[in-house]
């Protein structure tokens, strides 16, 4: 099962696409959302935020930020700055 994820910073639209599971550093630890994950808002702490897609996985170093998911199951990550590494 899979959800869509937009990881979203002040430049602009960093990545959008349908994933499969992404981990990220919340303030009081980190976490991993996977499809159909309850409605959750969280402020995140510096570091990477690993996006699975298909198989592959694709990291982001972002400097802090929130996290959303949708009541559909969408997933926003609004980000001061993200840069893929």
């Amino acid at each position: 099962m899979s959800f869509k994820l937009s990881i979203v910073a002040p430049s602009g639209k960093i990545f959008e696409d349908t994933v499969d599971s992404i981990a990220v550093v919340g303030t009081e630890g980190g976490f991993e959302v996977y499809s159909k994950h309850m409605p959750l808002i969280s402020t995140l702490k510096a570091g990477k935020a690993r996006v699975r897609q298909s198989g592959k996985e694709t990291a982001f170093q972002i400097t802090s930020g929130i996290l959303e998911v949708d009541l559909e199951h969408n997933v926003t990550l609004l980000a001061d700055q993200a840069t893929p590494v």
